[in-house]
């Protein structure tokens, strides 16, 4: 017989949103089960930057001081575009820090008692037992795992997300390198964003440290292929990115193999977050699997750690809150108006983020000069002339 277990709270997928989630959970009493499909914590990709609101978050799950020695601060960055032999500097005084994505993965993982999180765990079926009031998973092993409150965190492909009808992310015409380079030696890059544009390639630098540092090249031409061999990734961002400066081409070449990755951008439509359903009985979404958006505002991890802080809040308010009823269905009761409560403040904040994310994947993306002017009027008349005033946003406490 396949072997069964209930637990009161499942978060489904152990990268940032679901460990975040357990950990907030753990800072306030309330254990959960993270089942992760990797037969080890997932920390592959290079790294992603940390904006103020995304550090708050971290405060609040008390791990900041940890991950801020592990990064250098690029607060008073300068943000340099250069084309031909134009060169323009911005700054702006806003927190921000490039951060391994390993080092938050395991930080959040390190803080986590061993028992929460259950590697090689692959959901391959979710269904709904109405008279126990749970939702079942089935795994891959054949276990069953039944669970009172159900969190899908599993990203761009959640199978939480298609229980709950959402629509499918959509894709820009644009594709993402992304990598990670050490320099043994040290680099001389300072503590500034290095923009590079041609019109072809976008290429961003982001130093995490003084001897390693975090690249993207936004690509406009469709790679022809399979670019999920890391090599011929490589090989062809060279090939886009032939004519920049001899440091920028030198930063993709010696980059680290494991980190490098070529992939579309994928992003779910503002519309879809205005009026869709977030949640079903128990059962909602965060991080990606809610709003995966494009790298365009740098705000995808930061919102992740967003929901982590809301979620833990409004299930630590249901679950804790003195009560005389006692039933399964009152706890089941409470649960449900807590993620109503979850998904309406996540709303607007999300959609002004996926707006902004969607208006400037557009302006990158389209050839159309009309649109462009559009979109520019957009951006202007509703995110003004700071476009960093979506780091300003404060999630509050857990």
């Amino acid at each position: 017989m396949a072997r069964e277990e209930v637990h009161d709270i499942v978060i489904v997928g152990g990268g940032i949103s679901g460990l975040a989630l357990s950990l907030g959970l753990h800072r306030k009493g309330i254990k959960s089960l993270v089942l992760e499909r990797s037969k080890v914590l997932r920390s592959e990709g290079a790294a992603i930057g940390v904006h103020g609101n995304g550090w708050h978050a971290l405060d609040q799950l008390k791990i900041d001081t940890d991950l801020r020695k592990c990064s250098i601060p690029l607060t008073g960055m300068h943000y340099e575009y250069l084309k031909k032999d134009d060169k323009n500097v911005k700054t702006y005084r806003r927190e921000l820090r490039c951060l391994r994505r390993k080092d938050l993965i395991e930080t959040l993982a390190r803080y986590l008692p061993a028992e929460q999180i259950r590697f090689g765990c692959m959901v391959t079926s979710l269904d709904f037992d109405h008279r126990a009031n749970l939702h079942v998973l089935t795994t891959r092993d054949g276990a069953i795992i039944k669970a009172k409150v159900l969190v899908g965190c599993e990203g761009l492909n959640s199978m939480v997300a298609k229980t709950l009808q959402l629509s499918p992310p959509k894709f820009f015409p644009i594709w993402i390198t992304r990598g990670f380079a050490t320099y043994p030696d040290g680099h001389n890059f300072g503590n500034h964003f290095l923009r590079y544009a041609t019109e072809k390639v976008i290429y961003g630098r982001l130093p995490i440290d003084d001897k390693n540092v975090h690249f993207f090249v936004t690509l406009f031409d469709a790679p022809a292929g399979d670019m999920s061999d890391p090599e011929v990734a490589r090989e062809f961002t060279l090939e886009q990115l032939k004519g920049a400066p001899s440091e920028i081409m030198e930063s993709v070449r010696i980059c680290d193999m494991e980190t490098l990755s070529l992939k579309q951008a994928a992003y779910r439509s503002p519309w879809a977050i205005y009026h869709q359903n977030f949640r079903k009985g128990t059962m909602t979404v965060a991080g990606d699997a809610m709003h995966i958006m494009g790298p365009f505002i740098g705000q995808g991890g930061s919102a992740a750690l967003e929901d982590a802080v809301v979620l833990t809040r409004c299930l630590s308010n249901a679950i804790n809150a003195p009560t005389n009823a006692s039933s399964d269905e009152k706890w089941t009761e409470r649960v449900g108006e807590a993620l109503d409560l979850y998904v309406k403040e996540r709303r607007p904040r999300l959609l002004r983020l996926t707006v902004q994310s969607y208006l400037v994947g557009t302006l990158l993306s389209t050839k159309s000069w009309l649109v462009k002017l559009v979109v520019i009027f957009l951006l202007s008349v509703f995110f003004g002339g700071n476009n960093l005033n979506h780091a300003l946003y404060d999630c509050g406490t857990i």
